[in-house]
């Protein structure tokens, strides 16, 4: 048999990761898969024309490139583990699961993934499905946070050990990480983050998030937040919004009298991108009127105008962990993280770190990692 050529390789792997994630699911976008398999936009785009054709694969104009139908792909494994998709994933929870479907591929392990709408009999019975499919062990990479309580019932109720993203009473043992990490990096990151818009001189700094009092994150990062500018002895400048409506638009009229002195800590590149969109509508645009920097590097945050500095998950970690983790729980063993890697900070346009990024800053920002990205990822 002849050399294989790049783009048939690239279209084996991506066949291969159809056959992993769910139907519907959103798949990575070509200049992310060019990166993944170091060549050309333009041969990725070759390798996918046999998927198209076959309707694995269906573009939607300005929204992305979806499963459309299971690809079965013939890898030959013993380890099944069973991914639990929650239907209300966010940019950061599709990216997680695809990069956990590109680890399994790496691990020759077989993800069988599903779609769960929420934690009810229609979920138990997707596990069972997954069971009956041989999968031993599984997995949720993602849950919305205000849902703790109903994943504890349902793991009670299921029977069945599932690695978790997060420590749920009674079953810390489930989480990927070891309880006592959980949160800790993140209040540290928002303390950080503080540091180096006050180094940058920025005399105002605040913190947007949503209005979801329930929510872990959003609690670690606002107490936080809250020391850390109490250490500077400044006043803390802090805001929640709503989903909808116009609360993103008023704030963005109030925070407009900090013009030229401002920066503002996201609690997500969503958040970011809405406060941005609020600004320019008043013409104010970052990083001359005000700074900005959201959370989790997602696909969006290159392409805004300008690009969105954003501090980047490690998603190959979190990923790795999940599913070595299930493969524990599977066999009747607990294995967690015990420590978890710094962040990047990527800076790009908004967060007017460019051309100050020296030693002498980098030094002062433990658990972070600036690294300067001046163009999208081609």
């Amino acid at each position: 048999m002849g050399r294989q050529l790049k783009y048939q390789h690239i279209e084996a792997e991506v066949r291969k990761l159809a056959a992993m994630l769910p139907l519907k699911a959103k798949m990575p976008t070509e200049r992310e898969l060019a990166a993944t398999y170091g060549c050309s936009v333009l041969t990725v785009r070759k390798g996918l024309k046999v998927l198209v054709d076959e309707g694995i694969i269906r573009r939607r104009t300005g929204s992305g490139t979806f499963i459309a139908r299971r690809s079965e792909a013939p890898i030959r494994t013993d380890r099944l583990v069973g991914f639990l998709a929650h239907s209300q994933s966010d940019a950061y929870a599709n990216k997680l699961l695809q990069t956990m479907a590109q680890l399994a591929l790496d691990q020759s392990i077989l993800p069988r993934s599903v779609w769960i709408r929420g934690f009810n009999a229609e979920a138990k019975a997707q596990i069972e499905a997954l069971r009956r499919e041989g999968c031993t062990a599984f997995t949720l990479p993602w849950f919305p946070l205000e849902e703790e309580l109903e994943v504890r019932d349902f793991l009670r109720e299921c029977g069945v050990a599932i690695s978790l993203p997060q420590p749920v009473p009674g079953y810390e043992n489930y989480s990927f990480v070891a309880p006592h990490l959980f949160g800790g990096p993140m209040g540290a990151l928002i303390e950080t983050l503080v540091r180096y818009f006050s180094l940058l001189g920025n005399e105002d700094i605040a913190l947007l998030g949503p209005d979801m009092p329930h929510n872990i994150i959003l609690q670690q990062q606002l107490t936080a937040y809250t020391s850390a500018m109490s250490r500077l002895q400044r006043p803390s400048l802090s805001a929640l919004v709503a989903p909808k409506g116009r609360s993103i638009d008023d704030l963005a009229q109030r925070w407009s009298a900090y013009r030229g002195k401002l920066a503002v800590i996201t609690y997500d590149d969503e958040h970011a991108i809405r406060f941005m969109t609020a600004m320019h509508k008043i013409g104010l645009m970052a990083p001359t009127d005000y700074r900005i920097v959201g959370f989790n590097n997602t696909e969006a945050s290159r392409f805004t105008d300008p690009p969105l500095s954003t501090v980047a998950q490690n998603f190959d970690f979190i990923g790795r962990w999940l599913i070595r983790s299930s493969l524990a729980l599977a066999a009747g063993n607990v294995d967690q993280a015990q420590e978890v890697p710094p962040c990047d900070l990527v800076v790009r346009s908004t967060c007017g770190g460019a051309g100050h990024l020296d030693d002498a800053l980098i030094s002062q920002l433990p658990g972070l990692t600036p690294r300067l990205e001046t163009e999208p990822a081609a």
